[in-house]
């Protein structure tokens, strides 16, 4: 009797998990002219907000008709950027400019990344400088890409 219980507890836990396992997002890839009509952009750099400072204020001073949210269901569109370390040592910077199209789907309209070139070793001034001005350069990518879709 008790090793049926728990079959069917078993059974009962798996049906509620397999729908959460299934809610990955269906990636769709558009193109840079759909910022066309943007007014609003949320900025996504996760619990860097120094980085998400940078990007907020490039934007304020370039675009200022643009409109930056504090929560992403408010926005037209999403500004995601991270950084992250490799293995040798070198830093990479990848941004993404996203549309979320619905609930289970979203439009990636710009992609940029930026690995440090090999030419710097990891603990120089000029790679640390660099590291520090990724986001602010991503920043103006998107609003090059802004600009020419809003013409």
């Amino acid at each position: 009797m008790r090793l049926r219980i728990m079959g069917e507890l078993f059974l009962l836990v798996l049906a509620c998990a397999f729908p959460v396992f299934g809610q990955d997002r269906t990636i769709e890839y558009g193109q840079p002219e759909e910022l066309r009509g943007v007014t609003k952009v949320f900025v996504d750099t996760r619990t860097y907000v120094r980085q998400r400072e940078m990007i907020v204020k490039a934007l304020a001073r370039r675009l200022p008709n643009l409109q930056v949210v504090s929560r992403p269901e408010e926005a037209d569109i999403h500004l995601r950027y991270s950084l992250k370390g490799l293995k040798n040592g070198q830093c990479e910077g990848m941004g993404t400019v996203v549309k979320l199209v619905g609930v289970d789907r979203e439009r990636v309209l710009l992609s940029v990344d930026d690995e440090l070139p090999q030419i710097f070793e990891p603990v120089s001034m000029v790679s640390y400088a660099y590291k520090q001005a990724r986001p602010l350069m991503f920043a103006i990518e998107f609003v090059r890409a802004y600009r020419r879709a809003n013409g």
